[in-house]
C-alpha cells in the first residue's frame, strides 16, 4: 500500500528540506543537553584494521548542587532531569547544598557498559569522578588496554551511569548526572560524524504512577522507556509511526561524491515477531513514489548499509530533472518511509528509540577522504496500517 506523504503540485528537489516537508507535524525529537541519570550512546565501534573508533566526552553534575537532593536518607535523590521525570520546581523541596567532598575528591565512580546489537552485554568498566568533571572516553583504546581485541568490527551501544546502579538488585537513583556527546571518527581524523547522545531519569511519573525507565536484564542495566527519543507506543493496537531518512548515493555524475549511507536504528528491545518485516518506501527528490519493501529491524542496534553499487532497497537509483529552479539532473537522491510498528501500552516510551543516517561523501570521488555527515531522522504522526 502506497501513503503518499505530500500531495501538493509544488514539489521542491533541495534534498535537504526533503525531511522537513515529509509531514506538516513531523520532528526529531532528541535531547541532547539536559543532565540525566542514564545516558545512551546508541551507535559505538571500532575497527582497529581500518582506523574507525567512537569517542565519548560526558560531564558529571552531582545533584547536591542541582538541587535533585531530597533530604530524606532511605531516598536521597530526585531523578534527572527533573522536567523529565514529571516532576516540577515544588517537588524538589530540599535547598541546593555544595557537594559533600571537594572538587579534587574522587568519591564517585561511573560505570560503562557495552552491549552488541542483540542487547548481549560485552564489556564494562568504571571511571572514578568527581563534581563538575569531564571523562574522555576512547573505545578503541579501552578494549586495546583491556585486552578485548575481539571486539573490534563489533557494532554496539553504551549505557553509562553511576556505579551504585550496578552494586545494587535494584536500580537506586544515582547520586550524579551526566551529559555528553560522542563522535565517529575515522582514519587520522579525516572525518569526525555526531553520534546523538540521549539521557533519561531511572523513572517517570505517568500522571501518579511511578514508571521505571531503567530496569536490571540480566544483571545489567537496560532502558525500559527511552522518554527523550522517539515514541514508538500507542493505546490502540495495529498502528505504525512514520520514520523518514534522506538518502544520498550520486557517484554517477561530477563531482562522484557518494560513498554510502548507513541508516541507524536504535530501539529500547529486540523484537523477532513485531519488527520482522518493516514495510518501507522509496521517493525520489521531487518525492514521487518509486517503490516498495520490507526490512527486519528485530534488533535493538540495526544498521541499513547502502552504496552506489549495493543499495539497500529497490528504487534507490533514478535520476531526474528538477520541477523548479536550476533544471538540475539529480541522480540517486530522495528519502526513504519505514512504518514502524507500535507497541500497545498504557504507558507512553514503553516501544522508544532513535533513528539517524551517517551519510559518506568522498570529495571527487577519493574514497580514502571520506567524510560522514550525520543526519537525524524525521518523525511522522502514527496512523492505522490496513
Amino acid at each position: 500500500m502506497v501513503r503518499e506523504f505530500k500531495k501538493t503540485g509544488v514539489a521542491t528537489a533541495l534534498t535537504g528540506a526533503l525531511l522537513a516537508a515529509a509531514s506538516m507535524s513531523s520532528h526529531a525529537t532528541v535531547q541532547l543537553s539536559a543532565p540525566g541519570d542514564v545516558v545512551l550512546v546508541p551507535y559505538v565501534t571500532c575497527d582497529l584494521s581500518n582506523s574507525v573508533n567512537t569517542l565519548v566526552g560526558l560531564i558529571t553534575v552531582y545533584k547536591d548542587r542541582l538541587g535533585l537532593a531530597t533530604g530524606n536518607p532511605s531516598d536521597p535523590y530526585w531523578p534527572a532531569p527533573a522536567g523529565l521525570a514529571g516532576l516540577t520546581p515544588s517537588d524538589l523541596t530540599a535547598s541546593p547544598t555544595p557537594p559533600a567532598t571537594s572538587r579534587s575528591s574522587t568519591t564517585r565512580t561511573l560505570h560503562w557498559y557495552f552491549y552488541n546489537s542483540r542487547s548481549e552485554h560485552k564489556l564494562d568498566g568504571i571511571i572514578p569522578v568527581t563534581d563538575n568533571d569531564f571523562v574522555r572516553f576512547d573505545w578503541c583504546t579501552t578494549i586495546k588496554t583491556l585486552g578485548a581485541q575481539d571486539l573490534s568490527g563489533v557494532d554496539g551501544y553504551m549505557i553509562f551511569l553511576d556505579n551504585d546502579v550496578d552494586r545494587s538488585a535494584s536500580v537506586p537513583v544515582p547520586s550524579f548526572a551526566l551529559y555528553g556527546h560522542s563522535y565517529r571518527i575515522q582514519g587520522q581524523w579525516e572525518t569526525q560524524a555526531f553520534i546523538p547522545v540521549l539521557s533519561s531519569p531511572v523513572y517517570s511519573f505517568v500522571g501518579t504512577t511511578r514508571v521505571p525507565n531503567v530496569v536490571k536484564r540480566g544483571g545489567y542495566p537496560a532502558f525500559n522507556r527511552l522518554v527523550s527519543g522517539t515514541d514508538y507506543t500507542s493505546q490502540s493496537s495495529g498502528l505504525q509511526r512514520d520514520i523518514y531518512m534522506r538518502y544520498f548515493l550520486d557517484n554517477v555524475t561530477e563531482p562522484k561524491l557518494a560513498v554510502g549511507n548507513a541508516m541507524v536504528f536504535w530501539f529500547n528491545t529486540n523484537q523477532d515477531t513485531l519488527r520482522a518485516a518493516v514495510p518501507g518506501e522509496t521517493y525520489d527528490s521531487e518525492q514521487n513514489y518509486l517503490a516498495s519493501f520490507s526490512v527486519a529491524l528485530k534488533n535493538e542496534l540495526n544498521i541499513l548499509v547502502s552504496t552506489p553499487a549495493k543499495p539497500a532497497f529497490p528504487g534507490m537509483l533514478h535520476q531526474e530533472t528538477e520541477t523548479y529552479g536550476s533544471k538540475f539532473t539529480v541522480v540517486n537522491t530522495g528519502i526513504v518511509r519505514f512504518g514502524i510498528p507500535e507497541v500497545q501500552s498504557a504507558y507512553p516510551f514503553t516501544s522508544s528509540g532513535v533513528a539517524f543516517n551517517l551519510l559518506g561523501l568522498a570529495p571527487d570521488g577519493d574514497e580514502t577522504k571520506t567524510q560522514l555527515q550525520t543526519e537525524m531522522a524525521t518523525e511522522g504522526e502514527d496512523y492505522l496500517f490496513q
